[in-house]
C-alpha cells in the first residue's frame, strides 16, 4: 500500500488495519538501508502502526501503539537527504520510529509505500527526496550552503572573531549565544514558495562544530525551525535562517555582548527576576544569561573552571529518596532515579576540582526537609544545591524545560550562573530562573538554589532524563555552573 492511503495530506494520520495485540508487543529489530532507501522493522506480536509526515524539517513518523521499546537510540545514515533515523519511546505504551530529513528536503507522500510483510514485519519504501532548490537527492547537485547545522566548511576558518555556540528560547523570544567579539550582523527577510524566512548573516564568524540541529529550538513562538550554516570559510561568514510560521510576529534582532537577541517587536514589559527589581525586558534577561555564561562561551568546552583546593564546601541535596520516589512520569520514570544518578556525578566532578562536597544523603533512603538544612548548616557550606526533576499532569506532555529557583539575592546570582551553564550545554527549553519559598532554600543561610532538571512528564524531557548519557552531560553542566560561581567569588 502507499502512504497516500494512510495520509491524505501532510498533517494526516492513518492507521493500518490490523488488530491490536491483547498484550504489549516489543519492537525487536529495525534498520535502514541507505542504498535501497528502505526502513524495515519487526515486533514480537501483531501491531497496528500509524504514520504521519511532518514538515520543518521533514520527518516521517511511524507510531506503534501497544508496543514497548527496550532502548531509545539514533542511527546516523550515509544518505544525501536523510539526517538520522531513530527509535524513541513516545510513552510507556507507544514506540516511535522517526526518519528525519536534512533541512530543505521534502517528500511526496503519495510515493511512500508501506507494506506489511506480516502482522509483525513491516517495510517502508521511501521515494527520492527533493530539496527546495529542486535538486534530486540522488543527483550530484548540492544546495548552495550546507543544510545541516553540524556541518562546517572543510576549509579552515582562519579569520573568525566570533563563534556561534547555540540558540536558547528565553521568556518571550530567543537568544543566540556567541563567543568572542560581538559580530556585525546583516538581517534580511525573504519568501520562497509561499514560505517566509529571516536570514541573519554574520561576518568573521564561525559555527561551533559542536552545534547540531538537535540543539536548536523547534516550534517555539511561531518559528517553525532554525538553520545554522557556515556559508563561507574564507572569509568566515555564518548564516542563521529562521523559518517563520503562519502566525509569526515581526521580530527585532540586535547584537549584544555575548550574543544576539531575537524578540517580537513592541514587546511588553515582562516579569523577569532581578536583584531589587522584579520587572525587566526579555532582552535584559538574555543579557544576564550571556553575562553569567561569558567565561563558558570563551573557554574550551571540555575545560572546567579552576578554584583553590579546599577553599569551598558545597552541599548537594538529591531530592526525595527511599519510599518517596518524587514525581513519576512517562514510562514510570521516577524523579529519584534521575537525581540519584545526577547528584553523585556532580559530587565526583566537584571533588576532582578540589571542592569539599557533602551530600545530604549518600544512598537511596527517605530524608525529611529539616535534616537536609541541618546538614548544610553544620557543614558551614559555601553554597547549597538541591537537585530535582519536575512534573505536571500526564495530560500535559507539551510542558518541558529547565527551571531554577532561589530565595535570596545571593541565591539568585548562583541560580543565574548554574541555569546559564545548563542551558548552554543541554540546549533545552528555558522556563527561567524564579524566586520561590521552598523550605530547603529558604531556611539555609548560605546561597541556595533548587534546580529542576526537566519534566518526567514531558514528551521531550522524559526520554532525556531516562538516558544515562544525557544525565552525565547534565551533571557536567551543573558542576561547571557551580565551579564558575565559586570562581567568580574569589
Amino acid at each position: 500500500m502507499r502512504l497516500s492511503s494512510l495520509l491524505p495530506a501532510l498533517s494526516l494520520v492513518g492507521a493500518l488495519v490490523l488488530a491490536l495485540p491483547s498484550e504489549a508487543a516489543s519492537l525487536q529489530l529495525w534498520r535502514f538501508n541507505s542504498q535501497e532507501n528502505r526502513l524495515t522493522f519487526t515486533t514480537d506480536d501483531s501491531i497496528q502502526p500509524t504514520a504521519q509526515l511532518l514538515s520543518g524539517p521533514t520527518r516521517l513518523i511511524i507510531d506503534m501503539p501497544g508496543t514497548t521499546l527496550d532502548e531509545a537510540r539514533g542511527l546516523a545514515v550515509d544518505h544525501p537527504a536523510i539526517k538520522e533515523v531513530r527509535a524513541v519511546e513516545l510513552d510507556a505504551e507507544t514506540a516511535r520510529l522517526i526518519v528525519e530529513y536534512k533541512p530543505g528536503y521534502t517528500l511526496d507522500p503519495s510515493q511512500i509505500q508501506v507494506r506489511g510483510e506480516s502482522s509483525r514485519q513491516w517495510t517502508v519504501q521511501l521515494p527520492e527526496a527533493t530539496n527546495l532548490a529542486g535538486a534530486s537527492s540522488e543527483g550530484s547537485a548540492k544546495p548552495a550552503a550546507p543544510t545541516d547545522s553540524n556541518i562546517v566548511s572543510n576549509r579552515p576558518v582562519q579569520d573568525a572573531q566570533t563563534r556561534v555556540q547555540g540558540i536558547v528560547a528565553t521568556v518571550d523570544g530567543f537568544f543566540i549565544r556567541t563567543a568572542g567579539e560581538t559580530a556585525a550582523i546583516e538581517v534580511s527577510r525573504f519568501s520562497d514558495d509561499g514560505q517566509n524566512y529571516i536570514a541573519i548573516d554574520l561576518d568573521r564568524t564561525a559555527v561551533s562544530i559542536g552545534l547540531t540541529s538537535a540543539r536548536l529550538p523547534v516550534d517555539r513562538y511561531s518559528i517553525d525551525s532554525w538553520q545554522v550554516d557556515q556559508v563561507s570559510a574564507q572569509p568566515a561568514r555564518a548564516r542563521i535562517t529562521l523559518r517563520l510560521g503562519e502566525d509569526s510576529p515581526d521580530w527585532d534582532i540586535a547584537a549584544h555582548e555575548g550574543g544576539i537577541t531575537v524578540l517580537p517587536k513592541d514587546i511588553a514589559i515582562t516579569a523577569v527576576p532581578d536583584s531589587g527589581n522584579q520587572a525587566g525586558t526579555t532582552e535584559a534577561y538574555a543579557s544576564r544569561l550571556a553575562t553569567a555564561n561569558r567565561q563558558l562561551d570563551q573557554a574550551d568546552p571540555s575545560a572546567l573552571p579552576t578554584i583553590p583546593n579546599g577553599r569551598f564546601t558545597v552541599v548537594l541535596d538529591p531530592g526525595h529518596g527511599g519510599r518517596d520516589p518524587g514525581a513519576v512520569g512517562i514510562g514510570g520514570l521516577q524523579e529519584k532515579q534521575v537525581v540519584n544518578d545526577v547528584t553523585p556525578q556532580v559530587a565526583a566532578i566537584l571533588r576532582a576540582q578540589g571542592v569539599n562536597v557533602v551530600l545530604t544523603r549518600e544512598s537511596d533512603y527517605e530524608l525529611d526537609l529539616a535534616p537536609r538544612v541541618q546538614i548544610a548548616e553544620r557543614a558551614n557550606a559555601s553554597i547549597f544545591v538541591s537537585i530535582h526533576a519536575n512534573a505536571i499532569s500526564m495530560s500535559r506532555p507539551d510542558v518541558n524545560g529547565l527551571e531554577t529557583f532561589y530565595s535570596s539575592a545571593a541565591g539568585q546570582r548562583l541560580a543565574n550562573t548554574v541555569h546559564a551553564s545548563v542551558l548552554a550545554e543541554m540546549g533545552m527549553r528555558d522556563r527561567r530562573v524564579r524566586s520561590a519559598r521552598f523550605y530547603v532554600i529558604r531556611r539555609t543561610s548560605m546561597p541556595a538554589i533548587l534546580i529542576e532538571t526537566g519534566f518526567v512528564t514531558g514528551v521531550e524531557d522524559a526520554p532525556n532524563l531516562a538516558d544515562p548519557a544525557w544525565r552525565e552531560r547534565m551533571s557536567v553542566a551543573i558542576a561547571r555552573g557551580i565551579l564558575l560561581h565559586l570562581q567568580q567569588g574569589l
